[in-house]
């Protein structure tokens, strides 16, 4: 604590004037300078470091919504994979975070991308689930299908006759349940027209143009289906070229 210099009274920690006789201690005054220069120095310390931080906060924000935007927008194109959706989410989330701690809000970029991601995933959601379903349906016609013709099948008395109806069911069975050229996703396949003739020469037997769709959208796929006579009629293979009859 310092003294006056001209009555000796006490000088508060805080000043450099007496409040007696108002005398200025220069000892005093040089002291306060020195710790406000100190504490000037160690705020505009502080501010740049604050700025800095803050600084590399708003960096971390525009680079994450940048990137939410662009996963937002890619994932309308591959609305079937989710990783994009995944991607923007964290991005945004990443944003959201570095805004939090700058003090300012989440550019719009960043929701805008959220928004894209959450849209795409809802449809891919929907997608997968019309997908699912549509599956299902197809298995479960193909499936009945196949009981029907076994059961036309089955009730075809067993002898060396082969009529052109009990071909077309046997042919039908055999490639709904064995597929076509490596295709075996026979849930798929569909519209069969079997109108194609039938050779029959020494237990064995020919049918030409079998058409039928692998899918929905696909084109009309051309198969020859060759029998053989055993206990009764079978299919031996199904192919596109024909079944060189003796």
């Amino acid at each position: 604590m310092f003294t006056c210099e001209r009555c000796g009274a006490g000088l508060p920690p805080d000043r450099d004037q007496c409040a007696y006789c108002g005398t200025v201690s220069a000892a005093a005054r040089g002291v306060l300078q020195a710790a406000a220069a100190g504490q000037a120095r160690e705020q505009a310390k502080h501010a740049a470091e604050v700025a800095i931080v803050r600084q590399k906060l708003l960096s971390t924000l525009e680079q994450a919504s940048s990137r939410a935007l662009m996963w937002g927008l890619l994932s309308f194109a591959f609305f079937c994979l989710p990783i994009f959706n995944a991607l923007s989410f964290l991005q945004f989330k990443r944003a959201q975070a570095a805004a939090r701690e700058a003090g300012v809000a989440v550019p719009t970029r960043a929701t805008v991308g959220l928004i894209c991601s959450a849209i795409t995933a809802l449809c891919s959601v929907g997608c997968w689930v019309w997908m699912v379903t549509d599956i299902r349906a197809d298995n479960a016609r193909v499936d009945a299908r196949k009981i029907e013709l076994a059961k036309q099948i089955e009730a075809h008395p067993a002898g060396p006759s082969l009529d052109h109806s009990f071909a077309c069911a046997l042919a039908e069975q055999y490639v709904l349940s064995n597929g076509f050229q490596g295709e075996t996703n026979t849930g798929s396949f569909r519209d069969f027209d079997c109108a194609g003739a039938l050779r029959v020469s020494s237990g064995r037997a020919e049918m030409s143009d079998f058409k039928f769709k692998p899918s929905s959208s696909g084109a009309q796929q051309n198969a020859v289906i060759c029998f053989k006579l055993g206990e009764r009629w079978f299919v031996e293979r199904a192919q596109v070229t024909g079944c060189a009859l003796k």
